[in-house]
């Protein structure tokens, strides 16, 4: 089992990367990590610098600051600055009403009956508003740069609990309705290291790894309950996991690409951290793990 990286994510994974040094949007179904345009875009300053010295010489003391205009005006940030504020203050959310397909939405300027473009939250890029010598496209912009996508966006999420019949233990996990049992199986896997070792059923039923829950025949019953006036978690679909017994022992390898810590129950665990190339060895450990997004996980029982 080769699990290389998330292609599916729920919104409440997305939420928790709400910050400068982290942050995520989604956008028509695709989630974005605008981390380092978002960095790029802080230190972005185009307003004429003033000199802090009382005194204007030709050479500045050592405690010399450079004062941006825009702070002057008693701003708390550049005004260059504002389309990075406005991403961070919906970072972790949804921005697609701001787009009309891969464009921004358009109106018709009430002076000049151009078409322009309509930034809610203030000017945005500046461009002007009339024909022009300064209009230029934009240069693969954050909306339609490909290399910031980091997965995709799930339709709708649904519940699914996990029962262990040679332990008897249950996890109820969220899940997206698109992902296959395989990649189920992925999220399932922090809670069991050697899963690989037992048969999933439904119903008394074996499922097929490459297909979606619906697919197998496990439908979302949630609209029903709805309807009836019943809780959405009257009844959760069940998977059954029963052990093979096959006298293996799982081994797992992570590769991990940004530091992260890793601790699994009873198997031998490698540590590479890619960016300084230093190697940690843990074996026979006996502990817990979270998956993370970016490792690359080598299962073979």
């Amino acid at each position: 089992m080769k699990y290389t990286k998330q292609e599916w994510f729920t919104p409440a994974e997305v939420v928790i990367h709400n910050t400068a040094t982290d942050c995520w949007v989604s956008l028509n179904g695709k989630v974005r990590d605008l981390t380092s345009w978002l960095q790029d875009q802080l230190k972005l300053c185009k307003c004429k610098k003033s000199c802090s010295c009382t005194v204007k010489n030709w050479y500045c003391d050592n405690s010399c600051v450079e004062y941006c205009n825009c702070f002057k005006r008693g701003f708390f940030y550049c005004d260059a600055k504002r389309p990075a504020m406005t991403i961070l203050a919906y970072a972790g959310k949804d921005v697609s009403h701001w787009f009309k397909g891969d464009e921004w939405v358009h109106y018709i300027h009430p002076v000049v009956a151009s078409r322009t473009e309509y930034h809610q939250h203030g000017h945005g890029y500046r461009r002007p508003v009339v024909p022009s010598t300064l209009w230029r496209p934009f240069t693969n912009p954050w909306w339609l740069d490909e290399s910031n996508v980091v997965g995709k966006l799930t339709q709708r999420t649904r519940p699914i609990q996990i029962t262990n019949t040679l332990t008897s233990s249950s996890v109820t996990l969220e899940v997206c309705s698109e992902e296959t049992i395989y990649q189920i199986m992925m999220r399932y896997l922090p809670h069991n290291s050697h899963m690989l070792s037992y048969t999933w059923r439904y119903l008394g039923r074996g499922l097929k790894y490459d297909k979606t829950l619906a697919e197998n025949g496990i439908p979302d019953e949630r609209d029903r309950f709805t309807e009836l006036a019943l809780p959405e978690n009257l009844h959760i679909p069940d998977l059954l996991l029963y052990y093979n017994d096959d006298l293996t022992e799982g081994k797992i390898e992570v590769f991990i690409g940004k530091l992260r810590f890793c601790i699994v129950v009873n198997v031998s665990i490698k540590y590479y951290m890619n960016a300084k190339g230093s190697h940690h060895e843990i074996s026979e450990t006996t502990c817990y793990t979270q998956m993370k997004f970016g490792w690359e996980v080598v299962y073979s029982p």
